[in-house]
């Protein structure tokens, strides 16, 4: 069976190019980057100029660049770090109800022990989040503010510009989950006023288990990963000298090739949209913004509605699975779960409809012949009434 991979935002290909920068450190280059001998120092080499290729690609200082084991951990720290600077202080913090998982269970884990406030805004119709009503949750004791770049389930964009603004205006840190949009938007941290952002090398074609943390200089997080020296004394931990050179190959492949990107996943997912909505008309649910200027150019997540199509919610991935399709209802790291969508209940979806939800997610090798294999597919599943 030809299999039509469509969940791009859960995981990437590794690219072949990724795979060759990295052989060398995984052989003869093995040596640990805080050796001082010479397999040591050419490791840390290299640690260093992936240091400075990550950093030129979001227009920060290598020095603001700190390498953890993905996503989840830097922005763990990034929240916990900044929330135990003010153990015995308390304090609040502004995020929403669309966040992933990493930040969600984070914010609840300081709420519950600790004794932090948090104020989850509601995302509007589409997923985005009005700076309006981020401006009207700070607070004298706000310290915090934490809103994604883009969605990773409907890929709606937040005006990060406006919010960064508000919480300069306050003297409040802004931090913002970046892994979506790296490689997908122009992504430059300092124009858009971020304290803390974070991107991920295996949303881009790189390797798993490698993320940057990015720290405004000036921001001052606590230690988070302890028992080492590593990352400036910031991150315990022998660094994954393999993976960090295959994120460094990747982000120079964005860097060489984002207009080309940015062209074709616009253009599959303009094609796909038009064939879904040819098809199933009224009955599609567009849970992704339809204003492109809104939201992420390679993510569109739709649901059908159950007064006017008749399909089974909870095995309609599974059914597109069994047809050599591969998608999710969202965040991978929730999936399994066979809940309803967080995000989509938070924009106001019907829980069967977001139970049922699809989210395309295109890569650098996906075409509109995939767009068409998986419109007959859902045509074979999805019955109109």
């Amino acid at each position: 069976m030809d299999r039509i991979y469509l969940d791009n935002a859960s995981t990437t290909e590794t690219d072949g190019r990724v795979l060759e920068a990295m052989m060398p450190y995984l052989t003869g280059k093995f040596g640990n980057a805080s050796s001082i001998h010479s397999l040591g120092k050419t490791a840390k080499v290299m640690l260093e100029d992936t240091r400075d290729i990550v950093a030129e690609a979001i227009g920060c200082s290598s020095s603001e660049i700190f390498f953890t084991s993905g996503g989840t951990e830097s922005n763990n720290f990034a929240l916990k770090g900044m929330a135990f600077s003010r153990i015995g202080k308390g304090g609040h913090i502004v995020s929403s109800l669309a966040e992933h998982s990493a930040v969600l269970d984070t914010l609840k884990y300081l709420e519950s022990r600790f004794g932090f406030d948090v104020t989850y805004l509601a995302p509007g119709g589409r997923g985005n989040i009005d700076p309006d009503r981020v401006r009207s949750a700070v607070r004298e004791d706000t310290f915090l503010i934490s809103l994604m770049h883009a969605n990773n389930e409907t890929g709606a964009l937040t005006d990060v510009r406006a919010v960064s603004g508000i919480a300069s205006g306050y003297g409040i840190a802004f931090h913002s989950d970046t892994v979506q949009s790296f490689g997908k938007l122009n992504l430059n941290v300092k124009e858009l006023g971020m304290d803390m952002a974070v991107i991920s090398a295996h949303k881009i074609s790189g390797p798993k288990g490698i993320s940057a943390l990015y720290i405004k200089k000036g921001t001052k997080p606590d230690k988070y990963m302890h028992g080492g020296m590593q990352e400036r004394d910031m991150r315990g931990g022998t660094e994954n000298t393999a993976a960090i050179a295959g994120f460094g190959k990747a982000v120079l492949i964005c860097r060489d090739q984002a207009g080309r990107d940015f062209e074709h996943y616009t253009e599959l997912r303009r094609h796909l949209l038009g064939l879904l909505l040819s098809e199933f008309g009224n009955a599609l649910s567009v849970n992704s913004p339809e204003d492109e200027s809104k939201g992420l150019p390679n993510i569109l997540n739709f649901s059908f509605r159950k007064e006017l199509a008749e399909y089974d919610e909870e095995m309609l991935l599974i059914q597109l699975d069994l047809k050599g399709i591969a998608v999710s209802g969202g965040s991978a790291c929730t999936s399994g779960t066979n809940k309803p969508s967080h995000v989509l209940l938070a924009i106001g979806r019907d829980p069967a409809e977001a139970l049922g939800a699809v989210r395309v997610s295109f890569g650098r090798n996906n075409t509109k012949s995939d767009c068409e294999g998986l419109l007959k597919a859902l045509k074979e599943i999805v019955r109109l009434k």
